[in-house]
Order: structure tokens, then sequence, then C-alpha cells
């Protein structure tokens, strides 16, 4: 025979001998301590037994308890001395009479029995107290009647009262002993064993003496325990109380010696009655509390999740997200807990824990293999991707022995869910309970909710991370790097990128030697934030550099980056501030676009340049202005982005007030210095929300090795060519140049001067034509010629002339010709030295 065999014979045999033997316990006392023969029926404890057990088990096994009730009755019954009529009629008397009750009541309560609610315990005062004593009292008084020649009324009662306060009071704790948990503790079932305790004696005590009223002893510690809001606890003490005093009674003792014992029965059930009462209505109220104290803490959880819920979707890094999740979300489920996440390459878990956890725990699990030898909860949810459910301490240290050896001993019950990405497990949530039992559906479905969230969050957090590092490379790839020597300048840059969590913005700058022996200036500033803003920005700066060195002032190139920024995406709205500086007249020719003034500090006095002011790019329809300033000696200029000034609930002046001081308060020539000195006194004490660019410039003035000034000629016809050239040997003789650099410098001067004066004026009446020659240092001469015409189209260019403009392109380092609607200038540098 296998297994599921045995297990059923096994069963009804278990259940056979449990009943016989109780039932034979029961009517053995009811026989020869309450005296039954003599005093007809009295408390009979095997009706609350068979009752009991009929409730406690399946209905298909109701024939096994009835037949083992049946057996032990009959031969009680014969052992007793009692005819085989009378025998068979007290048999069927307690068999009908428990199958009666049962029925009724599994009619009405087909399910779990709680006899503290309010409808379990009616139906179980109406059938199984009410009905089924009932008729076993019908059949046991008939049997009476018919063998005894009793009084039927009078045997009536006795059975009903005895068979109902048993039933009352034993198959009450029957009952309530198939609603004990397996892990009841021991200190509990002491406790109630030592309150039994009481009761009987207490019972013993007030029942023994006669004439002294002292029976309403045990009554107190009845209603007390009923304070509990256990009605099965309430039974057993009834039960206790009933058999001490019927005991009492049948040895002569206390009030009813000697009288009819059914009149007892009725007062002790009216004791246990109003026990039962109080217990259900203690339990209801108790009931009602714990809904209510359910429903508060469901909404504080609800409250919290949507709190975790703001915080996940507003937290932009991981670390941000794993700060919330530690912080607050598993604060609402369990006492402590943390997170746990893989990193990239899969091979380490990475973890943090609430403030509760010891130290110690948390540096010793910071950072674990997945592959580690020693199993970890975390570990194996993130590798499985299953949950973890441990409800007590016993099941943690059997599966977990290392983590209780590290534990403070709080941790009774763990539940560990894994955080996932599709079906990808990227990490998982901890959350340890103080106490056994403690995780619920309700808890477990929170938790869930919560790994859900983390999940999306951390995935929303790692694509951000990708994009944010992605545009913050691009964007450095694009800011360039300063020349070392410009001419008349020593320049250094300092670009900070937002603190962590920020999005990339599109701030940039840009400084360059321009034809002619000048440098140029650009700070801006793109809208917007992440890649398509880095993208933005690169665009723009390349843009402004090929405007800038096509020799366009600083309004034209503004001009020619609002056409470039009607084909950038992303460019429109832009601020850019542009600066000219000529080291030779030490002139500086600014103009912004929207931006923010540069600040030109000369001997610690700082002055905002406000001219050359124009609206952002895209939204100007007039000309750009432009403004132009001489930079005294040791003068410093600072041009820096919005992130520098802007802050948070305060005004813009305020941050430029700011800087103006900083400013005022530095002094030497380093840039470098300059730029680290205004960042650190501009950011200190804040939070920084935006990229900050902060350019600094020394404008030196000439290089040093220049021979002398600049020589200046006015041209207005080709009369003046030869006293021109004339003039230039002289210079040239001043400035030590050799022969070769002299006739470069000659036919250089006379081709360009030939060409203005030739087709700038054409049809129109003769104007000037400038020239300017500087010797910018030992290395190189720049030649300006400049007209106020308007040129016949690609005359410059025709084929006649082209051939004077080849040789001084092969002659020069550089040649810049800048056409525009206010005239012509042609800027060539030619090489010496």
């Amino acid at each position: 025979m296998d297994g599921t065999g045995m297990r059923r014979v096994a069963t009804p045999a278990l259940i056979v001998l449990a009943v016989a033997a109780a039932y034979a316990l029961g009517s053995g006392c009811s026989w020869l301590l309450f005296r039954a023969s003599e005093a007809g029926a009295v408390f009979f404890p095997p009706a609350g037994v068979t009752l009991g057990a009929l409730l406690l088990v399946r209905r298909r096994r109701w024939p096994w308890v009835l037949l083992a009730a049946g057996a032990v009755e009959l031969t009680v019954d014969l052992w007793q001395g009692l005819t085989p009529a009378a025998a068979t009629g007290f048999v069927l008397t307690n068999t009908v009479e428990p199958l009666v009750g049962a029925a009724l009541f599994r009619r009405f309560v087909p399910g779990h029995i709680d006899l503290t609610r309010r409808r379990d315990a009616i139906a179980f005062l109406t059938c199984a107290v009410g009905a089924g004593p009932m008729v076993g009292a019908l059949i046991g008084a008939t049997t009476s009647v018919m063998t005894e020649d009793a009084s039927w009324w009078a045997a009536f009662g006795r059975f009903w009262a005895g068979d109902g306060l048993a039933v009352l009071t034993l198959g009450a704790a029957v009952v309530g002993l198939g609603s004990l948990r397996g892990g009841t503790r021991l200190r509990r079932l002491a406790r109630a064993a030592a309150v039994l305790g009481a009761i009987a004696v207490l019972t013993v005590v007030g029942f023994w003496p006669r004439d002294v009223p002292l029976i309403y002893l045990p009554v107190p510690v009845l209603l007390a325990l009923a304070f509990w809001g256990r009605v099965p606890t309430v039974g057993a003490a009834g039960f206790v109380m009933a058999f001490a005093a019927n005991l009492q009674s049948a040895a002569g003792h206390g009030p009813w010696a000697g009288m009819e014992h059914a009149s007892l029965q009725v007062y002790l059930a009216f004791v246990v009655l109003g026990g039962y009462v109080l217990a259900i209505a203690v339990a209801e109220r108790d009931r009602a509390r714990a809904q209510s104290r359910r429903e508060l803490e469901a909404r504080q959880r609800l409250q919290a999740l949507q709190a975790v819920t703001a915080g996940l979707s507003t937290a932009a890094t991981s670390e941000q997200v794993i700060r919330v999740l530690v912080d607050q979300g598993v604060g609402i489920v369990a006492d402590h807990g943390g997170v746990a996440i893989a990193d990239r390459s899969g091979e380490h878990v990475r973890m943090w824990a609430t403030g509760v956890v010891p130290t110690t725990v948390v540096g010793r699990y910071a950072e674990v293999r997945l592959d580690a030898g020693e199993p970890l909860p975390v570990v194996d949810v993130v590798r499985t991707g299953e949950p973890i459910v441990l409800a007590s301490l016993d099941e943690i240290s059997t599966r977990y022995p290392l983590l209780i050896a590290d534990d403070t001993g709080t941790t009774r019950s763990l539940l560990v869910v894994p955080v996932r990405v599709g079906q990808r497990s990227m990490g998982a949530l901890a959350f340890g309970f103080d106490r056994d039992g403690a995780i619920s559906p309700e808890v477990a479905s929170v938790a869930q909710t919560l790994a859900e969230l983390a999940g999306q969050a951390i995935e929303r957090a790692s694509r951000y991370e990708a994009e944010h590092e992605t545009a913050h490379r691009l964007q450095q790839s694009l800011l360039p790097d300063i020349a070392p020597h410009l001419p008349g300048v020593s320049a250094a840059v300092r670009y900070r990128p937002a603190e962590r969590g920020r999005d990339v913005g599109g701030d940039w700058y840009d400084v360059f030697e321009l034809p002619g022996n000048r440098v140029g200036i650009a700070v801006g500033d793109v809208v917007g934030h992440g890649l398509p803003a880095a993208i933005s920005m690169g665009r723009l700066q390349q843009s402004l550099r090929s405007a800038a060195l096509t020799g366009a002032g600083p309004a034209e190139v503004l001009e020619a980056l609002d056409t470039a920024s009607a084909s950038i995406a992303g460019a429109d709205y832009a601020t850019v501030g542009y600066a000219e500086y000529s080291p030779i007249e030490r002139t500086l020719t600014y103009s912004c676009a929207g931006h923010l003034p540069p600040l030109l500090v000369v001997d610690g006095s700082a002055q905002y340049l406000d001219g050359g002011r124009s609206q952002p790019l895209g939204l100007s329809s007039r000309a750009r202005a432009q403004a132009q300033v001489v930079a005294p000696p040791t003068a410093m200029l600072v041009w820096y982005s919005d992130g520098l000034i802007e802050r948070r609930h305060q005004v813009i002046d305020v941050g430029l007030d700011r800087l103006a001081t900083a400013a005022s308060e530095l002094a030497g020539a380093d840039p470098q210095a300059w730029c680290d000195q205004l960042l650190r006194a501009m950011t200190h004490g804040y939070t920084v929300t935006d990229d900050i660019v902060v350019a600094c410039l020394y404008l030196d003035g000439p290089t040093s090795g220049a021979a002398g000034s600049a020589l200046r000629l006015r041209l207005v016809s080709p009369d003046d060519l030869a006293p021109t050239r004339r003039t230039l040997r002289g210079w040239c003789a001043r400035q030590d140049l050799s022969e070769d650099e002299t006739d470069a410098l000659l036919l250089a001067c006379n081709e360009a001067l030939s060409n203005a004066l030739e087709h700038a004026y054409r049809g129109l009446p003769a104007g000037p034509v400038a020239l300017k020659v500087v010797r910018v240092d030992r290395r190189q001469v720049r030649v300006e010629v400049s007209d106020r015409g308007r040129w016949r189209a690609n005359s410059y260019h025709d084929a006649e002339r082209g051939r004077g403009l080849n040789l001084v392109n092969k002659l020069a380092r550089r040649v810049v010709v800048d056409l525009s609607d206010s005239g012509t200038r042609v800027t060539i540098t030619l090489p010496t030295g």
C-alpha cells in the first residue's frame, strides 16, 4: 500500500481513536464524578466533544465521529447497568443530537468558523447549543420515560441543560482549537493555563460553602478573559468552571448540594453567555479598530507611495533614485531594509541600506560579487529573478545563517523582491521586519509595486545618464583648446558643467586668432538641454568662427549667425556675445545678441560694457549694433555665461553686482588664476544648476618686438601710387626689412591699391582708398586696403587682374577680402624675419 493509501486509512482511525478517548473520558466524569446515575442527566462533556469534532472535520468524516461516539456511549451505558433498550436510546440521543446541531450550523456557516463574529456566534448558539441539544433532549427524555418511568418534562430539562452547557463551553473550546496556529507561543499557552487554573480554584472556593454566597468569585475572571476578545478561551474557562461547579455539587458542597442540578447548568450557562456577549463585543470593537487602523495605514501607505512616485519621477540619476528608495520607499513597507543594484558589467551588486542597519554590516556588503560563495538573499534574487519570503527567524537562520550572524537580531522576517526591466533582473529590494509573520499579501503587493516603480525609474535614469555622458563628451570635444600664443592677449577659460543630476546645457566659448593680428572672443548659450543642445552649440560655434575668419566685424558676424541659425535645429533664441580685439590699436569691438555684457576690469575698477546690444539670434529684424572701447594697459576682460551669476529666487542684478565686486578685488595678469578665483567666489555655497563658462583675457597690447607704429596713407587716384611706393620703401627701411621682404610688400600693396582705385568707384565720383601697414612683430606685417565704394560683381576676381592677386596669395601668409555694402577691405598678412 502506498503512502496516500496509508494516510486514507490512518486519518479515519485517528479520528475514531481521538473521539473515542475524549468521549470516554467525558462520559466517565459524568457517571463517576457527577453521579449521573443518581441525579439523572447532568453536565455531559461528551456532547461538546462530539459536536466539536464534527465541526472540526470534513463532512465525509462525520460517520467515523458518530461511530466512535456511539460505540463508546453504548459500552459505558451497558457498563453502568442500563438495559439494552435504554442504552440504544441514549446512543441515538448522543449521535442524533450533535449531527443535527452540526448540520444546521454548517448550513449557515459553511466555511471557516470564527465564533467572535456575530453571525457565527448566533448560528452556534441557535443550532449547536439550542436546536441540537433540544433534539437530543426529546429523544433522551422519551427514552427515560420508556425505560425508567421518569417524568418527561423533568428529564427533558435535565438533558437539554446538561448537553447544552457542554456544547456551549467544551464545544466552543474544541472548535477554537481549529483556529490555533501552529506557531502559537508557549508563553501564551502557559498564560492561558494559569488563568484556567485560577478559574478552577476560584470555582472550588466559591462552590464549597453552602450558606455563604461565594459562587460569584470566578465570574470576574471569566469576564476579564472576555476582554481578550476570544470566545473559545471563554468557552474553555466556562468548561473549567462548569466542571468544578458540578463536581462540588455532586460532592455535596455549595448551594446546589442535594438540589436539582438542571438549575445549576442554567446558572452556569447564563454566566458563560454573558462572557460570550462581552467577548464578541470586544472582538468586534477590536476588528473595527483593526480595520480602521488598516485603512489608515493603507491611506498613509498610499500617500507615502505617491510621495515616493513623485520623488522617483524627478530623480534624474541612479544615485538619486536609490536615495529616494532608501530614504522613503523601504519605510513604507518594512522596519528596515535596503536596495541592491547590479552594475553594468553584471558581475557585482552594490547595496545601500537604511539608517538603522549597522554600519559594519553596510560596509561589509556594500559591494559583492554575483558569484560570491556566501549565500545572500539579494544576490540570490538578482541572480534568479524570483522573490524570497522568509516568515520567521527560524526560516532566515536555516537558509542564510551568515546573515543572522551579522544581524543585530532585530530581523525576524524578510521579504526580497526583484527589480526588473522587462525580463531582465537588475536589482532587488530587501524589506526586514522586527516581528514574525509580518509579510501579509498586502505588504507583498506594495513591495512589488515599489519594485516595479524602482525598475522604471532606474531604467529611465540609466538612459538619462548615458545621454548625459554622451552630451558632455560631445560638448567637451566641441569646446576648443585656447592657443597658448595669441597676439596681444593672454587667455584662459574655465568650463564647469552643472552638478550631477542636471542636464547638459548649451554653453560654449571660443578664443581664436583672426587675420590682421587680431583676436576673436565668443561666449554663447543655446536654449535647451542634453544632446540636442550640445549638437546645436557645436554647429553654431563653427558658423561663428567661419564668419569671423572672413574679416567681418562683430555686428556682421552676428548677422551671419542670424542667417545660419535658421538652418540649425535648436539654435533659435540662442544668445551670443562676440568681440574682436586689435592689440595694435588696443581697441575692443564687441556686440551682444541677447547675451550678458562683458566686464572690463582695470586697476581694481570693474565696468560692464553695455553697448552693442541687440536681441537673441533669430529675433532681430534690424542690423546688429556694435560698440568699441579702447582697452587701457593692464586691462582684464571677463566674459561669462548666465550660469555664473543666475540663482534661483534672486534677481539677476544681484549676481551681476556680486561678479563685479569679486572681480574688482582681484589683481595680477594671470587669466587662469582669475577664472579659478571668480568661479570659486561665485559658486561657493550655491548648487550649480546650469553649465558655467567664464573666460578671462588679459589685454597685453602690441607684442614685444614690434619695431614701430603703423603707417597710414590716403590715396585718391592712380597718380598717388608712385609716391606711396617711395613712402613704403622708407618705412620698410626703418623696420629693417630685407630687400625681398620689401619687394613682396610693395608688390602686395600696389596690387591691392590698383584694384581699389580702378574698381571701387567705377561709374561713381572718385573716392579715397586707405592704406594701413602695421609691423605686427618680427615675423609678420599686416596690410589693410579699404575703400567706401561698391565694386562691380566679380570685378575683383576678373581674369585680367587675377594674375597679380594670385601672386599676392603666393607671397602672403593669409589674404582676406571683405566685401560689404559699406565698402571693401582687403587684409594681407606677409611673413617677415
